[in-house]
């Protein structure tokens, strides 16, 4: 169904658009005759040897009544009969049944109203010559059939076990099926001797649906065999279309179900359910529900399957007014209450003094007309193929329920022609199915399509994010070398270069030489230390302190200090790892710094402790020297130990010594985390 598109392309010339026209008028048609032809040839065709018992005389009330006769001959059974004991009529009242009555072409059609009673068929034939080999009789009837043959019984309709002729009212109310019953009878070659001979049918009282009878047909069984061939292929066209319609429904519907934003889906799939459930009469071997409500279903699923093609043509062909979904909806609630009624009522098709038929068959004409239109007019501006095709379909769709209701229903002489009416539903179906395939492949295509653009995108925003890291990453070394630049500088300003210029304003005085060179060797030691702070490290705190003992060490003994050295094993810290080994030399040497020059001890310690419970490594600095004054004031050099501190993510502060060993003095305590920071 959704072969059509919503989009518009340049109008086509007038020639080309009345060349487009006759296509989908003429097409249609041409397809419908071809469909004829294919019914007549595997349906109402017949060899020459068959007999087509086209007349007939109807009896309203016979006037040789039936009387109870033994069990019919064994030889002959009906298919689907059975060889209980049934009415049977003698011989001798057979002329009194052919001599009356009135002549009626077959087949015929009967309402309820037409007749209070059983209906009796009188038919006589000629055979040339004797059967030699046994016969076929075929006949459609509504409702239950019994057939004679010269006054014998050789068939009779089959109502199941427990059947009584009482039964034959409720019978009749479930006799739905436009085509009738089909009775096959198996007739053996000594009842058809060359001669005349005499076929009565009695069919049961009318129910609402009324009565009919086809043409029976005889014939030699190869010939009838062969002829059954084609009731196969209308039954086998008849399954495989029931069984598309009911698996393409149910899946849309499902998919409807799973993602309620694909309405269209269950629009189709609903559409496609109620034409599986239209073919269902012809393939099930009886009603599914008791009368009325069998009928009533099924009326009711032929409205809102007429209702649906109309909705889903006009909105894929892209109808821009919404005048033809309102008419789908206004039809659809009419046709729910009136035909839902006539079903319940048991209003029949075929009575056309009532005026409901004339509506049944009236609105539906108007609703396949306006969707055929509507798909003609989309095929006609988009010139797309494939909207061509779904207006063919719907076109042919229409003239096949046209062709079928005009000979079953009005004219009332064509049975067979019922067959047919699976064409009408199977191009729908196909046209359903061929919709669900491509807006399935579509989808895939669409997702390969969106997942290739995702990829290209992502392609690019990793590159562009790429470009900016690196970027950034050059920023941040650019960053990182100025810092390192600067701190490189200033550490040299406030060291060496401080040193260098106490050693040159020493010379200018002329002091000894000896002094000079103490003041050089504290210049070089100074550069040593600020080449081993450059040095980037793995965290190990014992090898830092070893490297500034051997660098510091000569000064502190010059000084008059005396080493005191207790180092814990302590893990590695990941605070000094890289440059923050620098930090730390720098804080322990201007601590020593201070020592040196304001302390006046004679002894320093420097120890090492593990703080698990805490989670730090404490490293104390000890002297014995004056001690804290009262009114510590923060000068330059402690708020640079702060700083650095504060890099280490470490924390500093001085205090009285806590060993009792040392009286007075001063210790600062420097407390690195052992985890580095988050």
């Amino acid at each position: 169904m959704a072969v059509f598109t919503r989009s518009r392309e340049a109008g086509p010339t007038a020639a080309v658009s009345i060349q487009r026209l006759a296509l989908l008028v003429v097409l249609p048609l041409l397809m419908l005759g071809i469909v004829h032809l294919l019914s007549q040839q595997y349906g109402t065709a017949m060899p020459p040897q068959v007999l087509r018992l086209s007349e007939a005389r109807l009896l309203d009330s016979p006037q040789a009544e039936p009387v109870k006769m033994p069990v019919a001959p064994s030889d002959a059974v009906a298919s689907s009969g059975s060889p209980a004991a049934v009415d049977d009529l003698r011989p001798s009242a057979l002329p009194a049944l052919s001599a009356l009555g009135h002549p009626q072409s077959l087949p015929i059609q009967i309402h309820e109203t037409e007749t209070s009673g059983p209906l009796w068929f009188s038919m006589d034939f000629r055979l040339r010559e004797s059967a030699a080999q046994p016969y076929w009789l075929v006949i459609q009837h509504r409702p239950a059939a019994t057939v004679y043959l010269d006054g014998q019984l050789i068939a009779s309709s089959s109502q199941g076990a427990g059947y009584s002729p009482e039964d034959e009212d409720d019978f009749a109310q479930r006799g739905l099926l436009l085509a009738g019953r089909r009775l096959q009878v198996s007739i053996p070659p000594s009842l058809l001797a060359a001669g005349d001979h005499h076929l009565s049918v009695r069919l049961a009282r009318p129910g609402f649906e009324g009565a009919g009878l086809s043409a029976p047909l005889l014939g030699p069984a190869p010939e009838m065999r062969a002829l059954q061939e084609g009731r196969r292929f209308w039954q086998v066209l008849r399954v495989t279309t029931a069984l598309a319609g009911l698996v393409i429904g149910a899946f849309m519907v499902m998919v409807w179900l799973a993602l309620r934003q694909e309405w269209l889906y269950g629009i189709t799939g609903m559409f496609c359910l109620c034409t599986s459930l239209l073919l269902s009469p012809y393939l099930l071997n009886g009603a599914l529900f008791p009368a009325p409500w069998w009928r009533v279903t099924l009326d009711v699923a032929d409205v809102v399957s007429k209702a649906l093609l109309l909705f889903l043509v006009a909105r894929l062909s892209g109808v821009a007014s919404r005048w033809p979904v309102r008419m789908a909806t206004a039809y659809l609630a009419l046709g729910l209450v009136i035909d839902g009624y006539a079903a319940f009522s048991g209003w029949s098709w075929t009575d056309f003094g009532h005026p409901w038929p004339w509506w049944a068959l009236g609105s539906r004409v108007v609703v396949l007309a306006t969707a055929a239109v509507l798909a003609a007019r989309a095929a006609l501006a988009s010139g797309r193929r494939a909207d061509a095709v779904g207006a063919c379909a719907v076109a042919l769709s229409g003239w096949v329920w046209a062709y079928v209701s005009y000979f079953a229903l009005v004219v009332s002489q064509q049975l067979s022609v019922v067959d047919i009416n699976v064409i009408g539903h199977g191009v729908l179906i196909g046209i359903a199915g061929v919709a669900l395939q491509r807006r399935f492949v579509g989808s895939l295509r669409d997702q390969a399509q969106a997942r290739h653009r995702l990829e290209h995108a992502l392609d690019e925003r990793t590159r562009e994010l790429r470009a900016r890291w690196e970027e950034l990453q050059n920023s941040e070394r650019q960053r990182t070398a100025a810092q390192e630049r600067e701190r490189l500088l200033q550490e040299m300003h406030d060291g060496l270069g401080s040193q260098l210029v106490t050693a040159r304003l020493c010379a200018e005085r002329g002091v000894a030489s000896e002094t000079l060179v103490g003041l050089l060797d504290d210049c070089i030691r100074e550069m040593r230390l600020t080449v081993d702070a450059l040095a980037v490290t793995d965290g190990d705190l014992t090898l830092l302190l070893a490297n500034l003992r051997h660098r510091m060490g000569p000064r502190l003994q010059a000084a008059g200090l005396e080493l005191d050295w207790q180092l814990a094993d302590v893990p590695l810290l990941p605070t000094l790892r890289g440059t923050g080994g620098r930090e730390l030399i720098r804080i322990v040497q201007e601590a020593l710094g201070n020592i040196i020059h304001h302390a006046g001890a004679s002894r320093v310690r420097f120890a090492t402790r593990v703080d698990a419970a805490d989670g730090v490594v404490l490293l104390l600095i000890t002297d014995n020297g004056r001690g804290l004054p009262e009114a510590l004031r923060q000068g330059n050099g402690l708020r640079n130990m702060r700083r650095r501190a504060e890099r280490l993510s470490a924390r500093i502060e001085w205090r009285t010594p806590q060993d009792i060993g040392l009286a007075g003095g001063t210790e600062m305590v420097l407390y690195l985390p052992l985890q580095a920071p988050a």
